[in-house]
């Protein structure tokens, strides 16, 4: 029996785990537009993100019963595809192609190494990187292309998904300071990428 609010994400769960389908679809049909444009800036490949995501809400309707409820659904599912992601680059499928990883940024410790940043800069803080035309959305799409898998995921998530520093954490199961390192080389080499264009 379908949950009496579609908008509440907890009945929504509960009836999928339970066997319903449709509260499960109600979900996906949620989540699809921004799983897949996330997926699309990990990988770069529109037919890759495609199967990934589709992997990725497999994977969550068969593990719903490891879904404690000690974060959001959409939290949760990230992880999933960001863990996706991540295993999908690691396996070289366009690695070469599409990524440079100098030897002090592809780190995938939970040690956050040394801060390019100016000491009261919020590691948090990111510049205004939703650019309004074609031009500049294309520069900033091969900008983040040339960002290592971890600094990429770690600004996806912060920047566009709006996801907080602990829980970005949580997610990719690494620190707080291993996510404040990688956000700061990634918005400095953006910066560095985005020089010329006003993205104040």
């Amino acid at each position: 029996m379908m949950p009496s609010s579609h908008n509440d994400e907890k009945e929504l769960v509960e009836a999928a785990r339970s066997g319903d389908h449709e509260a499960f679809e109600i979900l996906v049909r949620r989540y699809m537009p921004r799983s897949l444009a996330y997926v699309r800036q990990m990988v770069g490949n529109a037919e890759d993100a495609e199967d990934i995501v589709q992997d990725g809400f497999v994977k969550a309707y068969r593990g719903l019963e490891n879904f404690k409820g000690e974060s959001s659904f959409y939290t949760w599912f990230f992880r999933i595809l960001s863990n996706l992601c991540l295993d999908h680059l690691r396996k070289g499928h366009f690695l070469k192609k599409l990524f440079f990883f100098p030897d002090d940024s592809s780190r995938e410790d939970d040690e956050p190494g040394p801060l390019e940043r100016a000491p009261d800069e919020d590691p948090g803080s990111l510049p205004d990187f939703r650019l309004g035309n074609k031009e500049l959305g294309a520069a900033l799409e091969k900008a983040l292309k040339s960002l290592p898998a971890r600094q990429k995921s770690v600004f996806l998530l912060k920047n566009n998904e709006g996801l907080k520093i602990i829980e970005i954490a949580a997610m990719l199961q690494i620190s707080e300071g291993a996510v404040k390192s990688h956000l700061v080389r990634a918005v400095t080499a953006l910066r560095k990428s985005m020089k010329g264009y006003h993205v104040a």
